[in-house]
């Protein structure tokens, strides 16, 4: 297996204007935003969008707390190219081709056939997947 792509650390980012109810912290609503605040109410649904206006309007108890940033990190996975061409996801302890049925490890090498998995040990290949 060839490696195509090492994995790698991302960062994902988010905004969302939120509104506490009076008195609570982390219980009310939030809406997706940019990081300047603008919510796009033409992609809400429609009851988030009622809630969107019943919030600015005063309609509900709520405290305005802004706009909240939310970092994340993830990793994306290695990507090996199989002999028979395919792409396989290297982000489990056992990954197999879509294309060919073959097996690889995290680390891109082929494992032997499930069949043969366990014969050392007594252990049925379902064990190690």
């Amino acid at each position: 297996m060839k490696i195509i792509q090492e994995s790698s650390i991302e960062t994902g980012v988010s905004y969302a204007l939120e509104f506490d109810y009076r008195g609570t912290r982390g219980h009310g609503f939030s809406f997706n935003c940019d990081e300047d605040g603008e919510v796009d109410v033409e992609e809400m649904q429609p009851a988030a969008r009622e809630n969107f206006r019943r919030c600015l309007c005063g309609e509900v108890d709520v405290v305005f707390r802004g706009v909240q940033c939310r970092e994340w990190t993830y990793r994306e996975p290695r990507v090996g190219l199989c002999s028979c061409g395919e792409e396989v996801y290297l982000d489990r302890f056992t990954n197999t081709c879509h294309g060919c049925g073959r097996d690889y490890n995290g680390s891109g090498q082929e494992l032997a056939p499930r069949s043969q998995w366990g014969e050392e040990t007594g252990e049925h290949w379902t064990d190690c997947y």
